[in-house]
Parts: C-alpha cells; structure tokens; sequence
C-alpha cells in the first residue's frame, strides 16, 4: 500500500492512497500512515468494480469529492472520426513546445473539477511532455500561441487518452474534439486496438464528445476525502 502526499497538492492536509477492498484494518495503516508524513487526513481512491468499497468510506464519514467514468473505443469497430477541425502539429514535428505546454499545464491541471490549487511543478516536463510518445502528442497553435495539447500513453498493455488540456479562451471552440479525432485516426493508423479515457463526471461536454465518438462506459473512479 502507497501513501504519499496528493500529487500537485502536496500542501493540503491530505494523502493519497487505493483501496480495493472492504478492510477496516487497512484503513487504520492507511490513517496511521497518512500521520506518519503529517497528514491528518486520506484521499481515498477506489473504483464501481468493487461496488462494497464507496459505500464502506461514506459510512465511515468519508465524503464525495471525484469521480471519473471510464470509457472505451473499440478503434477498428469505430467509424473514421472525421477531420480534426483545426490545424495541429505534433510535438515530434516541434519539440521547442515544451515550455509553452508546461505553461498550459499548470493552468489547465489546477482547472480540472475538485483539483484547484494545483501546482505541478518543473518536473511536468519528464513526466506529463518526455514519457510520452512525441509522434501522438498533438498541439493545436493559433499563431505560435499553444491552444491545446493531447497525448496517449500506454499502461499495462492498454492505450489510454492521457491529459488533455485547453486553454482558457480557446475552450467550447472544438479545439479538444479535434486532438481526440487525430489520436483516433492515430490509433487507427497504427495498428491500436483499443482507446480508454477518464472523464470526470463534471465534464459534460467531454462525456458527450465521447458518446458521439463511439466510447462505451466501463466503470467508474470514485475519489473520497476524510480526516479522523
């Protein structure tokens, strides 16, 4: 069991840890843990495949605060996405982006529902820019000012959207529709059977994105706060 300080939110009174089962017994190491490293309380995360576990938190005075549902594609199933809709660039075409991505990130990670007061810090560029395939990490630029990025990464074997982000003044424009039509017909042209996302609940313009593009719900991510 890791648990660590809440990525991004290091300064708020909370640590971050999975729980996948109903287990009284971890939940004391987790808060006895959470202690250990100065954090009165736990952000829990757990997910609907194991259904016991949200309610176990709730009646343990744990309260809402996310949830993400996640979605798949079927790429080869699924019909072509259509063009994107805006010019984009790759960040293999321009690797010079780095700096005006993380710039973006910062804004667009601490504007995600329930994560306000983010701060990502300078490691961003490993991590959120360096880890990840260049040849499917889109840009959309308006002049030489970044709008928008996505990228997809795989884990365990799986294909997934990782964070897409927009910038303030270029949101409910269809620039985030248009990075995920080119990752579709990435994934197409390069042989991936499958795409996953995770949507926060909140984000009702991207969960309808993803219903109009094909994705089928699968299960949810549930994140919890309590303190003791």
């Amino acid at each position: 069991m890791e648990v660590r300080p809440v990525p991004g939110l290091e300064h708020e009174p909370y640590a971050e840890v999975w729980l996948k089962a109903v287990d009284d017994a971890v939940l004391d190491e987790a808060f006895a843990a959470a202690a250990r490293i100065g954090k009165p309380g736990l952000e829990i995360w757990t997910t609907t495949k194991t259904p016991a576990v949200e309610p176990f938190l709730l009646a343990h005075g744990f309260s809402p605060h996310r949830r993400y549902v996640i979605s798949e594609l079927d790429v080869g199933r699924a019909p072509d996405p259509g063009e994107p809709g805006h010019a984009l660039i790759t960040v293999a075409e321009r690797p010079d982006l780095g700096p005006a991505l993380n710039d973006l990130a910062r804004i667009a990670h601490a504007d995600q529902p329930g994560r306000a007061g983010t701060d990502i810090g300078d490691d961003w560029l490993e991590w959120g820019l360096r880890a990840h395939p260049p040849e499917s990490y889109f840009v959309a630029l308006e002049g030489d000012r970044v709008l928008a990025y996505g990228y997809l990464q795989q884990q365990d074997g799986i294909w997934w959207h990782g964070f897409l982000a927009v910038a303030r003044e270029a949101r409910g424009r269809g620039v985030a529709g248009a990075i995920k039509r080119a990752q579709i017909r990435f994934a197409k042209e390069h042989g991936i059977a499958s795409l996953r996302t995770a949507t926060e609940v909140r984000l009702e313009g991207m969960r309808d994105l993803n219903r109009r593009l094909g994705y089928r719900p699968l299960y949810d991510e549930v994140v919890v706060r309590g303190a003791r």
